[in-house]
This record gives structure tokens, sequence and C-alpha cells, in this order.
């Protein structure tokens, strides 16, 4: 087995036949990047769900606010009382229909939340072990460069006994 760098920074080993292995450290980093590539998605999810609550919220407030509108204008030419009781029930269904939206929201920011910490300790994880992996490869280069010294010191005095010898 021969270890090498790649120009990613990534360390890798190869084979006899010379194929590529992944180290643990890649195979960790690789794990890692992809649990920050799904914390966002979801977080993304849910925050397009989180503007769409906020969309609906602000539509049934202006329902709400034009509805409420109406009935005082109702209220104020001659006006039956089948058509007062109308306005005033769609009214109650809107103000529930607020409240509705009110506790959705609530529910999906303590989810957004929930999902930004997520997102935060997925990126912690990916950094502790990128910067593990970048350790572990400068020690690996290190021993690296450390063989290849003493095999050039080995032969170095080999090469000395060797002229030695023929002289």
């Amino acid at each position: 087995i021969h270890t090498s760098a790649s120009e990613s920074g990534h360390c890798y080993a190869t084979n006899r036949s010379g194929e590529l292995m992944k180290t643990v450290w890649s195979a960790l980093l690789a794990k890692a990047e992809r649990g920050v590539s799904d914390a966002r998605l979801k977080l993304a999810e849910i925050n397009r769900r989180r503007e769409n609550a906020l969309l609906q919220e602000e539509k049934v407030a202006a329902l709400l606010l034009d509805y409420n509108q109406q009935l005082h204008a109702v209220q104020q030419r001659d006006h039956g009382a089948t058509e007062v009781n109308n306005y005033r029930h769609f009214i109650v269904q809107l103000q529930e229909l607020k409240t509705r939206a009110n506790v959705e929201q609530q529910r999906i920011d303590i989810e957004f939340q929930l999902a930004r910490q997520i997102l935060i300790s997925a990126e912690r994880e990916r950094m502790k072990v990128d910067h593990l992996a970048t350790r572990a490869e400068q020690k690996q280069q290190r021993e690296a460069l450390s063989l290849e010294t003493r095999n050039i010191d080995a032969q170095a005095i080999q090469q000395h006994n060797f002229r030695a010898r023929i002289s």
C-alpha cells in the first residue's frame, strides 16, 4: 500500500494494483458534508413553509380587515339582520383561521430554530472532521518524509561502504 495526497487535500491510499482506497477520514468527511447538506435542505424547506405561513397569515389579516370594514359599511346603511349576521359569522371564522395561522406560524418558527441548531451542529462536526483529517494527513506526510529520509540515508551509507570496499 502506497499513500499520497490529492490536489483537494484529501489523503488516499493505493493498493498494489494502483486502485485508490479512500481513508477513513475522507469517508467521515464525506458523511459530515452530507449531514451539512441535508441540514441545509431541511432548513430551506422549513423556511419556505415559514414564508408561506406568513403570507397566509397576512392574507387572513387583510381579509379580516376588509370584512370588518364591509360590516361597518353595512351597519351604516339600511340592512337586514341576516346580512349583518352573515358578515359577523364570516368574521368569526376568519378570526379562528387567524388564530390557527398564528399557532402554525409559532410551531414553524420553533421547527426553524431547531433545524438551524441542527445545521450549526452539523457544520461544527464537518469542521472537526476536516481538522482531524488534515492533522492525520500531515502526520502521514511527516511519516512518509521521515521514511524517505531514512531510506536515502541508508542508501548513502551503503554507497559509502561499497565505495570504501572498492578503494
